[in-house]
């Protein structure tokens, strides 16, 4: 299969060889139709036995010699979507294929089962593949691999840089955590200084005038009682004055001045009651006034507190999110670890791929060395022996063909190990 190719199936099926001793065998095979236009290709592989794959190109000529010699009924345009349309039954139950190993060529047989025999729908026969193309499907099975190992690398190198990324990020959010927290220190310490003082300088305030309105009141008190005395003791006076008046009022009407004198003094006591009365309500309007002042300094200490509860909220936000991107962090940090091993693993089991191949050829260059030397051998033999030795060179022959057989056999087991140690590297690229 070539790049300028399309392909048109790919699939894997379990097909059932019919080998010339009467040994059946079952192999798991990629089938895989190509077109390119002017020929179809037809290709069956063993994936975990190199040496079994076949190959068939049928371009129109062939497939009207095909057509004539099994009677087929349709054209080589209906050809590629009837053998498709074939595959797909077969993957169904609905018809039968089977194959027959033949020296180099390998027959395949679509046909369906009724109750007097078997009805054969298509033959195919197809050659071994070149070796030169099966090297260049090796080699760009390889080349897959090493695409997919230079992305992951690439891949790689882009986390690493994310991660260091992130890593600058948390670092640059951790300095302006610090500095945050410095300022929100700094600026509480302020706004706690400023606070305290500003209570101090007010308690101290309202105390010193709470004290001198309490000593100006105490006096107000005294000098009202001692007012209350003196006019006790002048509404006692006054009395006795009117009773002396009453008495004197027959025999004095000389004493006017002295009723006038009385009545200045009283007018004088009633100015005082006045302006006593009058600086009393003064002193209740002051201490209205230092209420409203110590009211106002209750709200503006609230307020300073609520503040103080919006800057606390606003750190222990700012705490959460850098604790979130540390976790964050930590993840990232433990999905790297847990694929460079998985990296590290599927390098490995490509290195020992790579040794299995290479034993596998030594391996196929001995067996060939092999089988040159057993034929020189068998010629220097045929020249130098009669007729009556012949049996035993046969013998011999015999033998070595037996040793060649377990040879090949050996063989076929390390490509199958080779072909499932592929398939647990492509399932485990896949995973990964």
């Amino acid at each position: 299969m070539t790049l300028n190719d399309s392909c048109l199936y790919a699939a894997s099926h379990r097909i059932p060889f019919y080998h010339k001793n009467g040994f059946i065998e079952e192999r798991q095979l990629s089938t895989i139709l190509s077109d390119n236009g002017e020929r179809i290709q037809i290709k069956l592989r063993d994936l975990s036995d190199c040496c079994f794959n076949f190959t068939e190109n049928i371009s129109i000529r062939e497939f009207e010699k095909i057509r004539v010699n099994q009677t087929l009924d349709i054209n080589y345009g209906e050809f590629k979507t009837n053998i498709i349309e074939m595959l797909h039954q077969f993957q169904t139950g609905e018809i039968y294929l089977k194959g027959e190993l033949q020296d180099k060529k390998c027959l395949l047989t679509f046909y369906t089962k009724s109750k007097i025999k078997n009805i054969i729908f298509l033959m195919l026969e197809l050659h071994l593949t070149d070796q030169s193309e099966i090297i260049t499907e090796m080699y760009l099975e390889m080349s897959e691999v090493q695409n997919t190992n230079k992305r992951l690398q690439k891949q790689l190198c882009m986390s690493k840089k994310q991660v260091q990324e992130k890593e600058l990020e948390v670092e640059k959010l951790e300095i302006t955590k610090n500095i945050i927290m410095s300022q929100f220190c700094r600026c509480f310490q302020q706004v706690d200084e400023l606070f305290s003082t500003k209570i101090n300088y007010i308690q101290n305030l309202v105390l010193n005038k709470m004290c001198i309105f309490k000593t100006q009141i105490m006096n107000l008190q005294k000098h009202v009682e001692s007012i209350k005395k003196d006019n006790d003791s002048k509404a006692i006076k006054n009395k006795q004055i009117l009773v002396k008046l009453q008495d004197l009022q027959q025999k004095v009407n000389n004493n006017e001045d002295i009723i006038y004198n009385l009545k200045k003094e009283n007018s004088s006591l009633i100015m005082l009651r006045v302006n006593l009365e009058r600086s009393i309500a003064d002193l209740n309007r002051t201490i209205e006034d230092l209420r409203n002042i110590n009211n106002k300094m209750e709200v503006k200490n609230n307020e300073l507190e609520n503040d103080l509860k919006k800057f606390s909220i606003i750190v222990t936000q700012k705490e959460d999110k850098i604790s979130e991107l540390s976790k964050d962090l930590v993840q990232a940090n433990n999905m790297l670890v847990g694929f460079n091993q998985q990296y590290d693993k599927k390098s490995q089991k490509v290195e020992e791929l790579q040794s299995a191949l290479l034993a596998r050829e030594r391996l196929s260059n001995e067996q060939k060395l092999n089988t040159n030397h057993i034929l020189k051998s068998f010629e220097e033999y045929k020249k130098k022996f009669n007729d009556d030795s012949f049996q035993e060179l046969k013998t011999n022959l015999n033998l070595c063909n037996r040793k060649n057989e377990e040879l090949l056999e050996d063989i076929r087991k390390l490509n199958k190990i080779n072909a499932l140690l592929s398939q647990r590297v492509s399932q485990g690229y896949l995973h990964a």
